[in-house]
């Protein structure tokens, strides 16, 4: 881990293609579309059936019951996701675009092999830019009972995954891994999803399994592998290794780290997941956090960008960001807003001048995080061809997508909207002044 390891380059793919199979727990048939996106895109998911995007991310994640699932608007779902996230990751694919026309990415032979050959099929297109990988810059440890996992600093992606099962030959199994600098397709690509013979009637009365076969996972029975052989003498922590893999994507950008789990599971990597976007929002101490493409940020971070607070402080989470360009934001509405005391008492209503401020913060995420921007915030200049049209709830959760029209060193204009359940609700453009804040308004 010593070695200097190169900043990786943005990829896409060549060229789209399609594909479709049949999902591991739903049995529900889905297709799904892959195609190229431009630089800093990053992953982006949707429900084509639903017209409505799945946000990558662990803070996204709705289940972790057998597999990985992802919850969006609209009631959006994408269920087993984790093997496709590893092939991306593991071909060291940063910016794609991908549909599914149905709730659950289809399971093929229970690995990754088969994503692995569609993406050879299509062919990587190295883009010009770099992307800054997301680093660990302090030991991060969980532990829950005989399960830990730690994620410390280091060049490039080390995985070392222990597995334990009451079961010959599967008692501890260790396996380690590293990207850039061993084969993804050659390594864990091949190794297929299991499960023991005595848990398949449970699985079936939880309603999970529907799709399955003895062609898309090991069983392992008293006697034996009911479908065997194994594919890798250590195939089932290989396999481990490789959902580690996929949950990890879920931080959208390339991790670097040195990733050691022992007994570990989808839920608890989505856990780690969680501390490690956790501690790049924190960022330096008194600083702001510089954004990528692609980054995302909770409430601690969004607190290093914005100088307000409660109850002022209207954005919850920063879902994508590309620095005076674009961001992505989401406000959750409760009915513990102060405002519903008295806008209305019966019928709660936000106001629609919140919702300006709102997209107004929103879009302080894209303008004041450069390294000039530090003791600068923003003040409304200006408000034009505001347009309410649609009401906003207790319950409800807005999403605000703000665009930067131009920016100059004291003045911004951006073009804002902001959405409830895939509906427009509120649209403006809006004309900031970039000023200097005084030691008060800094001091946050």
């Amino acid at each position: 881990m010593g070695n200097k390891t190169a900043i990786p380059t943005q990829t896409t793919i060549a060229k789209p293609f399609a594909f479709e199979g049949v999902g591991l727990h739903t049995g529900k048939k889905c297709r799904v579309t892959v195609s190229p996106l431009p630089e800093g895109s990053g992953l982006r998911f949707f429900r084509s059936d639903l017209r409505t995007e799945i946000p990558i991310s662990p803070e996204a994640v709705f289940s972790t019951q057998r597999g990985t699932t992802l919850a969006g608007g609209e009631n959006a779902v994408i269920h087993t996701i984790e093997h496709f996230l590893a092939t991306v990751q593991g071909l060291g694919i940063t910016n794609l675009q991908v549909e599914m026309d149905s709730e659950e990415m289809p399971i093929l032979d229970g690995s990754a092999a088969p994503f692995c050959e569609f993406f050879k099929k299509a062919g990587l297109q190295r883009q010009k830019s770099c992307v800054e990988p997301l680093r660990v810059t302090a030991p991060i440890e969980l532990n829950f009972g005989e399960t830990t996992l730690r994620a410390e600093p280091a060049e490039g992606l080390y995985l070392e995954v222990t597995t334990s099962f009451p079961y010959p030959g599967l008692e501890n199994q260790k396996r380690t891994f590293r990207l850039p600098d061993q084969s993804f397709e050659d390594e864990l690509a091949r190794a297929r999803t299991f499960c023991f013979e005595e848990e398949v009637e449970q699985l079936r009365r939880q309603g999970l399994i529907k799709g399955g076969n003895l062609d898309c996972a090991i069983v392992l029975g008293k006697s034996g592998v009911l479908n065997g052989p194994f594919r890798y003498e250590d195939e089932i922590v290989r396999h481990k290794t490789l959902d580690l893999l996929g949950d990890l994507t879920l931080l959208n950008r390339p991790l670097w780290a040195k990733v050691t789990v022992k007994k570990a599971g989808h839920r608890y990597h989505v856990e780690l997941a969680k501390a490690i976007l956790k501690q790049a929002a924190k960022g330096g101490s008194g600083t702001k956090p510089a954004l990528k493409e692609g980054t995302m940020l909770d409430i601690i971070g969004i607190q290093k960008i914005l100088p307000h607070r409660y109850p002022f402080l209207l954005v919850d989470r920063i879902l994508e960001a590309i620095p005076n360009k674009r961001i992505v934001a989401v406000k959750n509405v409760t009915i513990n807003e102060p405002f519903f005391q008295g806008h209305f008492p019966g019928n709660p209503v936000m106001p629609g001048v919140l919702v300006i401020e709102a997209m107004a913060q929103a879009s302080g995420a894209a303008l004041l995080t450069e390294d000039g921007s530090k003791g600068k915030g923003l003040y409304l200049a200006g408000i034009e061809n505001a347009r309410f049209r649609r009401v906003i709830r207790p319950g409800d959760q807005i999403r605000f997508e703000v665009d930067v029209v131009f920016r100059r060193s004291k003045i911004a204009k951006v073009q804002g909207k902001a959405f409830v359940d895939g509906q427009l609700a509120v649209e403006a453009e809006i004309t900031s002044a970039i000023v200097e804040q005084g030691p008060e308004e800094d001091k946050n």
